[in-house]
């Protein structure tokens, strides 16, 4: 045969495996039910014409995402591998905490995104602009905020991003601040704001006066009161301490669960000081009172400052449950208190009265005295005027 008579007889071959094709009557598909060589059933329906991505007209829209695709929101996706990953390393509270500003952050980034579509969300890809438009945002320059946020709001939320953006390879906050670029504004100096001694005695009376009544909620929030106010103790340390942490020969206390307990943190001893240990005297018989109604012995596991659950039990306090039931004590007796703001008048007091600041630094668990002195306990002014008077009168 020739070679044109051979190229004639394929191109009819190729022609006729053509139309067969095309029509969809004469080609049967290979995989049935009993298999992959068996008939297919009466009620299949070749899939034709189908577009990228859809697999028979049952198929979504959309195209098909690659395999290294982190979907329409990267920033949660790499978020939920970053806390997953560094669960071990912090707190329950820290680590709540992180991830809430951090989803706060992916929020505003999202808003900000809607006024300007080139703005990125992907951690990895976050740089100058988008950082320059979240601060921007934090001051009140756009955004939906009538004033800027607080400065150590603002640090807290560029802290725990630079944490996150780092662990993903992404230093661009640190190279901002090399630069200069990132600028938060100074907040007061000094101690924050902390309440006199009549406020507290005045704040503990009225708890006390609602326990009288049996509210066994203000019970608990006077307990952790108490320990914050004249044992300088901070609210999760007196949520988690146990009656066997307590010795009332000589009011002193051992905190078993330090902030930073799982890596820097230290147990240490506090003291109830005088002003306080009648009322929480008070407060240890109304515990035991309460106790042995229920029929609870009273071992040194259970808790200094019990919560009564109404199936008959008691448990620790938790944080959220326990600013809960402040916040309506509050509403309800006409008080307006916080349990740091004691804790920062117990460094304050005991400074007046001319305790040394290093020995208010140990007692409160500080790592040096600069915390102290900064946040906490700070020399009035009046009082250092009058050890000049008296050191120069002296002379």
């Amino acid at each position: 045969m020739s070679n044109g008579s051979r190229n004639s007889a394929a191109l009819d071959g190729l022609t006729e495996a053509t139309d067969r094709f095309t029509s969809g009557n004469h080609i049967t598909p290979c995989g049935g039910e009993d298999g992959d060589n068996s008939p297919l059933g009466e009620g299949y329906v070749h899939p034709r014409n189908t577009r990228s991505g859809q697999r028979g007209k049952q198929a979504g829209r959309g195209r098909r995402r690659g395999r290294r695709s982190m979907g329409r929101y990267p920033f949660l996706t790499l978020l939920s591998a970053f806390l997953e990953d560094v669960r071990p390393y912090y707190a329950e509270v820290s680590h709540g905490n992180m991830s809430r500003k951090l989803r706060q952050i992916h929020g505003i980034l999202q808003e900000l995104k809607t006024n300007d579509p080139y703005l990125s969300t992907n951690p990895l890809f976050i740089g100058e602009r988008e950082l320059g438009a979240l601060l921007d945002y934090m001051n009140a320059r756009t955004g939906h905020f009538s004033k800027p946020m607080k400065p150590g709001t603002q640090v807290c939320l560029l802290g725990h991003l630079s944490v996150f953006l780092e662990y993903n390879g992404n230093a661009i906050v640190s190279k901002m601040r090399k630069k200069k670029l990132i600028r938060v504004r100074c907040g007061s100096r000094g101690p924050l704001p902390c309440p006199s001694e009549d406020t507290i005695e005045d704040t503990v009376a009225a708890l006390e006066e609602a326990v009288t009544r049996g509210d066994l909620k203000a019970f608990g929030v006077l307990g952790l009161l108490l320990l914050g106010a004249y044992a300088g103790m901070r609210p999760r340390e007196a949520r988690l301490a146990t009656i066997g942490d307590l010795d009332t020969r000589d009011w002193t206390l051992v905190v078993m669960h330090p902030k930073g307990e799982r890596t820097w943190g230290r147990t240490r001893r506090t003291k109830v000081v005088n002003g306080g240990r009648s009322a929480l005297e008070s407060f240890l018989r109304l515990r035991a009172e309460e106790l042995q109604k229920r029929g609870i012995p009273d071992s040194p596991m259970v808790p200094l400052v019990p919560c009564f659950r109404s199936n008959g039990s008691v448990a620790h306090w938790s944080g959220t449950y326990a600013l809960q039931v402040k916040k309506k004590l509050e509403k309800s007796l006409g008080l307006a208190f916080d349990f740091q703001m004691h804790r920062r008048a117990f460094g304050m007091n005991a400074l007046d009265r001319n305790v040394r600041l290093d020995s208010i630094s140990v007692v409160m668990g500080h790592s040096s005295t600069k915390t102290t002195e900064l946040y906490y306990a700070r020399r009035k002014e009046q009082h250092a005027l009058n050890d000049l008077e008296d050191a120069w009168s002296a002379s």
